[in-house]
């Protein structure tokens, strides 16, 4: 954990060269189990992204191109483009890519997001939801994207809370995550990229941080934060085992998402495929937002 300012990280981080083969052939089989979503996974997925629609609405008004980095299967381009919106994604997995470009015939670039170039100011939003804890450079890549941006545009940020307690202490740290930001160091790098934030706060249970950001001139130097660091120093020697089994939450939390869990299997059954889950989530959410 960085000293300056609280930002968390993997130490040492992996190559640019094993990075890529870990996402283009095994992250998904590893996360999901699976070389292409199932049926309840894209219903999941979808619902989420429709979620992220609605939170999106105000500023998805009048803007016409739209894209989203890590896009997985593409439900979020795929309701984006029912709702009339031309959309692009960027996937570094080669099966989930082939699966939104090949099957539902989104505009997916399968690879790594600094090997992808588009035209300056060509996008009125780009998304990366749960992205920017899995580069090894997040000020590098917020740099680079940042051209593709309109000068009005939006960028939105979701990651999770490296201030959140919902976890516990000894499963804390994904194996794919590379960095852990609170909404002080989220701010930062996007500071640092050349973004400000319109709009940045936790989530109602803590344990994401989601971000509004637009171009903002100059990116701004290195700035010191040890008041955070020290904030996030203490939080952590405070974690402990039985706080986490002591609090209600625990099993609420783990309740919930096991019923959830059943809940998706049982209603992705109900549709006779995976596009057809698609187009359901699709009229639904164009006639919610009027996109």
């Amino acid at each position: 954990m960085c000293q300056g300012c609280g930002l968390a990280r993997v130490e040492p981080l992996p190559s640019r060269e094993q990075l890529a083969v870990f996402y283009r052939e095994r992250y998904r089989l590893e996360y999901k189990g699976v070389y292409e979503p199932k049926p309840h996974h894209v219903l999941r997925a979808a619902r989420l992204a429709r979620a992220r629609l609605r939170r999106l609405a105000p500023q998805l008004a009048g803007v016409s191109r739209v894209l989203d980095i890590g896009c997985g299967g593409g439900e979020l381009l795929y309701l984006l483009r029912a709702a009339g919106r031309v959309t692009a994604g960027i996937e570094p997995n080669l099966r989930y890519g082939a699966y939104a470009r090949d099957q539902l015939g989104l505009d997916v670039r399968i690879g790594l997001i600094e090997d992808q170039q588009f035209p300056a100011a060509w996008f009125g939003g780009i998304t990366l939801f749960h992205v920017l804890e899995h580069l090894p450079d997040p000020v590098h890549t917020l740099a680079h994207i940042r051209p593709w941006l309109a000068p009005e545009g939006f960028l939105a940020i979701e990651v999770p809370n490296f201030a959140s307690t919902l976890d516990h202490p000894a499963h804390r740290f994904h194996r794919a995550h590379l960095f852990y930001f609170s909404a002080a160091t989220l701010e930062l790098c996007a500071l640092r990229a050349g973004f400000s934030a319109i709009h940045l706060k936790a989530s109602a249970d803590g344990g994401n941080l989601y971000g509004l950001f637009r171009p903002a001139g100059e990116p701004v130097p290195p700035r010191r934060l040890p008041e955070n660091y020290q904030a996030l120093l203490a939080l952590e020697k405070s974690r402990s085992a039985a706080q986490y089994w002591l609090r209600r939450t625990t099993y609420t939390r783990a309740f919930r998402r096991l019923r959830g869990m059943l809940q998706e299997r049982r209603e992705a059954r109900r549709y006779a495929g995976r596009r057809e889950i698609l187009e359901a989530l699709a009229r639904q959410t164009a006639e919610e937002l009027s996109l």
